[in-house]
């Protein structure tokens, strides 16, 4: 057994991304059920949208595989069945997010009610899966990371997202993901991010206010 020293790593920030997918896709079918066929310009905005967050949980996803699994798993030998749960529902949640983004596309190309219908059920049906991996993990792996993951370990998830991220709209999810903060995070977290990532973010403040109001039809 790897004999490893015992950390006590603040973790908790893996609800902030949590909270942000929540956020996104458990109201995703009532808002694509929303749209109007002919509304071009609410169906542009909610596919972008959709698309760019589905994109982060894929470097989301990317980000544990890489930097978590193999540290827990080499330093928690008796936890390898939890590991093993994460890592399978991590294929699953990557089949379902597949299912989406095809539906997702088709509604995009052609947003009549077949495709409507299509992507609601597939939105639905990622939201219920990830909602249930999100619980176990915050149960199970937040604490067990902080026992066995230094800061430095864990603060190499953040930068692996936002690297691996293939979207085009990183101010978004930035965006997303800065309205999940609490205001002591906020004064935590973003004096350390890296200054051209702020500055994106504040140059694209109201692009992003503009992009959620027609995502939500106001």
């Amino acid at each position: 057994m790897t004999q490893t020293a015992l950390y006590h790593t603040d973790t908790s920030d893996l609800h902030i991304p949590h909270g942000m997918f929540r956020g996104v896709f458990g109201p995703a079918a009532g808002i694509v059920a929303s749209v109007a066929p002919g509304d071009a310009e609410r169906v542009a905005a909610v596919s972008t949208y959709l698309d760019n967050v589905l994109r982060f949980l894929d470097a989301h996803h990317e980000g544990e595989d890489a930097v978590v699994w193999p540290r827990l798993s080499e330093r928690c030998p008796d936890r390898l069945a939890l590991i093993a749960t994460m890592e399978g529902d991590h294929a699953e949640v990557h089949a379902l997010r597949g299912a989406a983004g095809d539906a997702l596309q088709a509604w995009s190309q052609s947003p009549d009610s077949a495709n409507r219908e299509r992507l609601c059920s597939a939105m639905a049906a990622l939201h219920g899966k990830l909602d249930a991996h999100f619980a176990e993990e915050e149960r199970e792996v937040i604490p067990l990371a902080s026992a066995h993951m230094s800061p430095e370990e864990w603060g190499q998830l953040p930068g692996h997202a936002m690297q691996h991220f293939s979207g085009d709209k990183l101010w978004l999810v930035l965006g997303l993901i800065i309205n999940q903060m609490t205001g002591e995070q906020r004064a935590a977290i973003l004096p350390h991010m890296p200054p051209p990532v702020l500055a994106m973010w504040e140059a694209n403040r109201s692009a992003y206010d503009e992009l959620l109001a027609r995502v939500r039809g106001n």
